[in-house]
C-alpha cells in the first residue's frame, strides 16, 4: 500500500520534533520564557493576565518556575551561551515554592486559547507533580503532538498540494517553533486546517455537514482571537459554492458575522490590557520584551493620518528585509541571528519554489478568480501584520517596520503559494520524492546546527 503524505509528514515531524524539543535548551526559543509563564498561569485557572498597580501585566505562578527561567535566561544573555550537564542538573533539582507575581507584559493580553495545548501540557505536569524541568518538556511535547495532529489532518483533507503543505510545515523554522513553547504554533495549525477545509469545499463535490460547519465556526473564532491579523482567512468562505453548504448564503453570513463580532469585542478588550514601555513600571520593564520608543495608540493615529507615507514605509521595509525575512521563514532557530547555512537555505527555498509553481497529476485546479481572491487575502494579512508590528516595535512615524520576522508568515504563505501553484508545469513523482529527502536533510542540518550552537 502506498504511504499517504500525511502519514509520512507525521512520522518525520514526530521523530525530528522530539529530537528538537529535547535538544533545544530551556527558554532558548523566542519569548519561550513568557509563553511558559503564561501557560502556567492559564493552567492554574486564570484566563487573562492580571494588571497590578496599573503599570504591570503578569500573574501569580509558582516561584520555582521563575527561578528556573531566570537561570537559563542568564545563560542565553551571557557572552558564551552554551550549556552542559551541570545546567540541566540544576533544572532537575528545583522544587515547588510559594506563588509569586511574574511579569509577562508582551503576552498577558493574548487570548488564553493561544495557549490551549501548552496549558493542557502544563496542567498534566501539575497533576503528576513534576518538577519545573520536566514540566517544560511535557508542555513542549503536548504542544508538538497537537500541532502535528492538526496539520496532519489538514494534509489529509486538502485536495491539492499535499506535498507542498507538508514541506512548508517541515521547514526547519516551522519545526523549531513547533517543538518549543510558543504562542504561534496552535494558531498556525488552525490556519492550515482552515485552508484545507475551505479548499475541499471549493474544489470538490464535498458537502459541508452541520458538524463540519460548527467546526468551521470554532476554527475561525479561534484564529480571530488568537491572532487578529489572520482573520481575513475567513473570506475564503465566499469561494465555497453555496450549494455545498446547508442554507448556503445564510451559513456564509453566520461565519462572517461571527468573525466581525469577535473582532469588535476582542480588539478593544485585549488592547486595553497592553501597557507600553513608557507607562510600564520602571523597575520591571527592562526585563520585558517591550520596545522603549513604541507607543501603539499614537502609532495607529499616525498611520491613519499618513496612509500614503505608511504604504511607502511598508513596501520599503519588506524590500530591505526580504533576505532576512525569507531566511527566518525557512531556517531560523533560537534567539538572535541563528540560521542554517546559506546553501541549505537556498536549497530549501528552491524546493518551496518548485512545489509552489507546479502541480501534481490529476488534481483539481483553481480558477483565475479564486487565485486573485486568495492572493488578495494573503496581501491583506501581510498589511495587517505590518500595521501590528509597526505599532508594537517602531517609533511613531519611523521610516522602517521593525521585527519583520519570518515566523509570522507561516499562516500566510500556504494561502499565497496555493494561489500561485499549478500555473506552470505538471511535476512528476520524482520531484515530490526529492522534496521529502530535502525536508529530512534540512532537519538534519537544523539538529547539527543546534548542537554546535548550544553544546
Amino acid at each position: 500500500m502506498k504511504p499517504q503524505v500525511h502519514h509520512i509528514f507525521f512520522s518525520i515531524g514526530l521523530v525530528f520534533g522530539v529530537i528538537i524539543l529535547w535538544l533545544t535548551p530551556p527558554f532558548q526559543s523566542p519569548d519561550e520564557t513568557n509563553h511558559y509563564h503564561r501557560s502556567a498561569h492559564i493552567a492554574s485557572g486564570h484566563l487573562m493576565g492580571d494588571v497590578r498597580d496599573g503599570n504591570r501585566l503578569g500573574g501569580e505562578i509558582d516561584g520555582s518556575l521563575l527561578t528556573y527561567t531566570m537561570y537559563f535566561d542568564s545563560i542565553r544573555q551571557s557572552v558564551d551561551p552554551t550549556f552542559d550537564d551541570r545546567d540541566f542538573v540544576y533544572g532537575r533539582g528545583l522544587t515547588h515554592t510559594g506563588d509569586t507575581f511574574v511579569d509577562f507584559a508582551n503576552v498577558g493580553y493574548y487570548s488564553p486559547t493561544v495557549y490551549l495545548p501548552q496549558a493542557v501540557g502544563f496542567g498534566l505536569a501539575s497533576l503528576l507533580r513534576l518538577s519545573p524541568y520536566l514540566s517544560l518538556y511535557l508542555t513542549r511535547l503536548v504542544s508538538l503532538l497537537v500541532w502535528l495532529t492538526l496539520i496532519g489532518l489538514a494534509i489529509k483533507i486538502i485536495p491539492i498540494q499535499k506535498v507542498l503543505f507538508a514541506y512548508l510545515a517541515l521547514l526547519p523554522s516551522s519545526m523549531s517553533l513547533a517543538s518549543c513553547v510558543s504562542g504561534d504554533t496552535f494558531t498556525s495549525s488552525m490556519s492550515y486546517l482552515w485552508v484545507a477545509l475551505l479548499l475541499r469545499g471549493i474544489l470538490t463535490d464535498h458537502r459541508v455537514s452541520t458538524r463540519e460547519f460548527i467546526m468551521l465556526c470554532i476554527i475561525t473564532g479561534l484564529i480571530t482571537v488568537n491572532k487578529v491579523v489572520y482573520f481575513p482567512l475567513v473570506l475564503m468562505i465566499l469561494l465555497v459554492p453555496s450549494e455545498r453548504l446547508n442554507r448556503g448564503n445564510l451559513s456564509k453570513g453566520i461565519i462572517l458575522l461571527l468573525t466581525l463580532l469577535m473582532l469588535l469585542l476582542w480588539i478593544p478588550y485585549s488592547g486595553s490590557l497592553f501597557i507600553p514601555y513608557s507607562e510600564y513600571s520602571p523597575i520591571y520593564r527592562e526585563m520585558q520584551q517591550l520596545n522603549p520608543p513604541a507607543h501603539p495608540r499614537a502609532q495607529l493615529a499616525w498611520i491613519l493620518a499618513h496612509p500614503l507615507t505608511f504604504t511607502q514605509v511598508l513596501v520599503t521595509s519588506y524590500l530591505d528585509s526580504a533576505p532576512a525575512t525569507i531566511a527566518h521563514f525557512i531556517g531560523k532557530y533560537g534567539w538572535d541571528h541563528r540560521y542554517l547555512h546559506p546553501v541549505m537555505l537556498g536549497l530549501l527555498g528552491l524546493g518551496v519554489g518548485i512545489l509552489s509553481l507546479s502541480r501534481a497529476e490529476m488534481q483539481p485546479r483553481l480558477n483565475p478568480k479564486a487565485r486573485i481572491i486568495l492572493i488578495s487575502i494573503g496581501l491583506v494579512m501581510l498589511a495587517g501584520l505590518s500595521v501590528s508590528l509597526y505599532m508594537q516595535w517602531s517609533p511613531v512615524g519611523h521610516y522602517r517596520i521593525r521585527s519583520l520576522s519570518g515566523r509570522y508568515l507561516i499562516p500566510i504563505m500556504p494561502v499565497m503559494l496555493i494561489a500561485l501553484s499549478q500555473i506552470t508545469y505538471q511535476r512528476q513523482r520524482l520531484v515530490d520524492l526529492i522534496a521529502g529527502v530535502l525536508s529530512v536533510i534540512g532537519l538534519v542540518s537544523l539538529v547539527i546546527g543546534m548542537y554546535v550552537t548550544w553544546y
